[in-house]
């Protein structure tokens, strides 16, 4: 498929995703994408893998592994349209099943691999899949819901006869895979967190992701140069975009951490193997901040940030500690990964702003009946565009709703200026409405993170008879001895209005059985277990 039938050829996409856009995309699929780009530079780097043995491989020989890779799932009988699920964690493993997949045209259905066995089961038989390839150290869960399982097979990855991902193999193979996907195939299905209910799988098709990885290339002017950091989940669609398909559309590289990696490491990684972007969420910023060493590397160019709001104060120390611009983002599982960015390069950034929407999407802010909302007025951020998914997975009721009129519904509140930049506000079921008046949990944050004896916190709404909610702070100090919840309240007067302050403000260090604000596995707070824990600790 060319670039000119992706904005012509409407039939194959939903009216969500046919916005009034061109866009020059190249590929027809994310193998099409890695083929050609292996084709151009076989033996540059394409994939380190820090460790006690660090691997390091070309796009030749990564090629080679994926298409040995491809063999197997088809051996196994596995055909076209089929999906797999992988409970595998960041690793060289992961990506070599993740493009063997594409190439066999099957789809990619990751598993967080903390989740529970009956939750990796609801997901297994959610999406149909064919066949679980599991990391070996996480078998045994699988073991738990075997009898569950209806026959589907489980493969641990060290009792696959005939898949050696890390060995060094030589595979004569056509130029193009036998199984060519279509823009509108399906790549990927991405399960939300899912904090209440069972978790809604995201559907995003080839189209989802080259045209997200190829517009954050281009924003930030990845070239072959660029190498990324890969720190984030590949089961979830910010790792996969950002640090590996958009460098990769760019003909660079990255450095993928393998399982879960110690933030004490992050500069000394970034500084050792030249990485120059990477991408983080916001409380990781305060991690590091927390953490204090200073970068030694000479190379990284910025750093992405989204998926929560970034508080002012935590950037702007964290661009005076290390000296690297942090650019803030918006965007959800259900746009692939961002659908607006802050300009770039760092002089052109707008303060407090998540920035304009990328060239592959469009996006308005709208009341609850659907009207276009003017510059300045709060309400919905709405997006339709080349970017934003297929559906919800076998979901017909949410789709009808979250889809409805052409266009994705966010459920986030938020508004855009004059100028056409976006700022982001606050979930819709974040939303404390007391009284009447609507009270977003960041303003009250960004004043507690001004006091430098924050570490970090999050602001909720409780239960109260006679305004319906009030606010209650979660604070971890850095030094649990050094300030009062009474001098925190005295320090937020006079910095926000009176009706945003806190009624309760709870210093989670003194408490016996919550040792951090709860986060998800992109560190995103989250802030319904603060409620549930509020709820049953303090309001039974």
């Amino acid at each position: 498929m060319t670039a000119k039938e992706i904005t012509t050829d409407f039939s194959l996409f939903r009216e969500h995703q046919r916005p009034g856009l061109h866009i020059d995309l190249p590929y027809s699929s994310v193998v099409d994408l890695f083929d050609r780009t292996a084709g151009k530079s076989p033996e540059k780097i394409f994939i380190i893998s820090p460790g006690t043995t660090t691997e390091q491989y070309t796009y030749r020989e990564f090629r080679e592994f994926t298409v040995t890779a491809m063999h197997y799932l088809e051996q196994h009988g596995l055909v076209p349209g089929d999906r797999i699920n992988l409970v595998i964690p960041n690793s060289v493993e992961f990506l070599i099943l993740y493009f063997a997949a594409f190439r066999a045209g099957l789809t990619v259905v990751p598993i967080n691999q903390d989740l529970a066995p009956e939750e990796m089961l609801f997901i297994i038989r959610n999406c149909g899949s064919k066949m679980v390839l599991v990391d070996s150290l996480y078998a045994f869960k699988l073991e738990k819901v075997e009898g569950q399982l209806e026959g589907i097979p489980v493969k641990a990855l060290d009792k696959m006869p005939g898949f050696e991902p890390v060995s060094k193999v030589t595979v004569t193979e056509p130029d193009k895979p036998r199984h060519v996907p279509a823009l509108h195939h399906e790549a990927v299905i991405i399960y939300t967190s899912g904090t209440t209910g069972n978790p809604k799988g995201v559907v995003l098709n080839h189209l989802n992701l080259l045209s997200d990885a190829g517009a954050i290339a281009g924003w930030f002017d990845f070239n072959s140069g660029t190498r990324t950091l890969c720190i984030l989940p590949l089961f979830h669609n910010n790792g996969q975009v950002v640090t590996l398909l958009a460098p990769l559309y760019a003909g660079g590289s990255t450095v993928i951490i393998k399982g879960k990696t110690s933030l004490l490491s992050f500069w000394g990684l970034i500084n050792e193997y030249q990485c120059t972007w990477t991408s983080v969420m916001p409380s990781i910023l305060s991690i590091l901040l927390n953490l204090g060493p200073r970068r030694k590397d000479s190379t990284m160019k910025g750093i992405i940030c989204g998926g929560q709001v970034l508080k002012p104060a935590v950037q702007a120390a964290f661009e005076e500690m290390f000296a690297v611009p942090v650019f803030e983002g918006f965007g959800l599982t259900e746009t692939t990964s961002f659908s607006c960015f802050n300009p770039y390069p760092a002089g052109e950034r707008i303060a407090g702003s998540i920035g304009k929407p990328l060239p592959v999407n469009e996006m308005k802010i709208v009341d609850d009946d659907d009207n276009e909302m003017a510059a300045m007025a709060d309400g919905e951020i709405c997006i339709r565009g080349f970017n934003v998914a297929t559906e919800y997975l076998d979901l017909p009721d949410r789709n009808a709703v979250s889809f409805r009129n052409g266009w994705f519904h966010s459920g986030d509140y938020g508004y855009r200026d004059d100028n056409n930049c976006y700022f982001f506000k606050e979930r819709k079921d974040s939303l404390i409405i007391k009284g009447g008046e609507n009270i977003y949990p960041a303003e009250l944050e960004n004043v507690l993170y001004q006091h430098p004896g924050v570490a970090e916190c999050a602001v909720i709404g409780i239960p109260d008879k006679l305004l319906g909610e009030e606010i209650c702070a979660f604070v971890r100090l850095k030094d649990e001895t050094a300030i009062t919840e009474t001098e925190l309240m005295k320090f937020c007067q006079d910095k926000i209005a009176n009706f945003k302050l806190a009624k309760k403000i709870i210093i989670i260090n003194r408490l016996g059985d919550l040792t951090e604000i709860p986060k998800g596995p992109t560190q995103k707070i989250l802030y319904r277990k603060l409620k549930e824990y509020y709820q049953i600790k303090f309001n039974s």
